[in-house]
């Protein structure tokens, strides 16, 4: 009974200087620290699962307009190259249109896509799914790209947790301004979206974003964006507004072990030309 009785507290001993050497890790890195390594990580990813929720509400005062939509989005990604398939609900408030699926393919810089109710593959001008899904979806798909979040690494606020750590990042208005100027420079916007954002006045009600990261890999393990604004025109005098609230939830799984992306034959045809 006493040799069990020692084995065991000797055990809860290794057990409690573990975590607290863990601990210990974790005290000694910076919000810093850890989205460099992450970003280095990212950089060595081969392929990814990714699963989002994306439910996106607008208003607009003049004209009295209003828009709410839900998307669930599930990919397989190979990013040396990056070859993307994509299968994606969108849900409209019955209100705002009818419910449709598609399937999304992207290759390189070219995307297609062949929805419900077109039912034949087009290909987006754009070459950019920010056409569809609006830019900061392009930026979290198919991983997160943190390069996007190099401006405000300083403000991260370091978070440990199970299974590593959390980045949460709370941006002020002035910051949330820098935020949609990186945004539409991101997606190839042009010096007349920068000043129309200068040209506004954002009451941010809730602006949350927090980005998960497994301490052994450091590879990002999801990204939570919760976003309640409502915008007023500094140039404009007919008092209009824009109130905007989104949220996103992107869970990252499968890292390098994600099968091959079969692309249909014609779509590889029609990207080679």
């Amino acid at each position: 009974m006493n040799k069990v009785f020692k084995v065991f507290v000797f055990g809860l001993v290794a057990l409690l200087l573990t975590a607290c050497g863990n601990v210990e890790a974790k005290q000694g890195m910076t919000a810093q620290d850890v989205f460099e390594k992450a970003k280095d990580a990212s950089a060595k990813l081969k392929n990814v699962r990714t699963h989002i929720s994306y439910d996106d509400f607008w208003k607009t005062t003049a004209p009295d307009e209003r828009y709410s939509v839900k998307y669930e989005m599930t990919s397989d990604a190979a990013l040396q190259p990056e070859i993307v398939k994509q299968d994606v609900k969108v849900r409209p408030q019955p209100i705002n249109g009818d419910p449709w699926d598609a399937e999304v393919y992207k290759v390189n810089d070219r995307v297609f896509i062949k929805d419900t109710k077109v039912k034949e593959w087009e290909e987006l001008q754009s070459g950019s799914i920010a056409e569809l899904f609006g830019s900061m979806i392009e930026n979290v798909q198919p991983t997160l790209d943190l390069a996007f979040f190099n401006d405000f690494k300083n403000d991260f606020v370091l978070e440990p947790i199970d299974y590593g750590y959390n980045l949460r990042l709370s941006l002020s208005r002035e910051q949330y301004k820098e935020f949609k100027k990186t945004l539409y420079l991101s997606n190839n916007g042009s010096d007349t979206d920068v000043d129309v954002v200068d040209s506004e006045f954002p009451l941010i009600n809730k602006f949350d974003i927090v980005i998960g990261i497994d301490s052994k890999s450091f590879y990002v393990t999801d990204f939570k964006m919760t976003l309640d604004t409502t915008t007023y025109s500094m140039v404009q005098v007919d008092g209009n507004s824009h109130r905007v609230k989104q949220t996103i939830n992107a869970v990252y799984s499968h890292y390098d072990n994600v099968d091959d992306v079969k692309v249909p034959a014609e779509l590889l045809e029609a990207a080679a030309n």
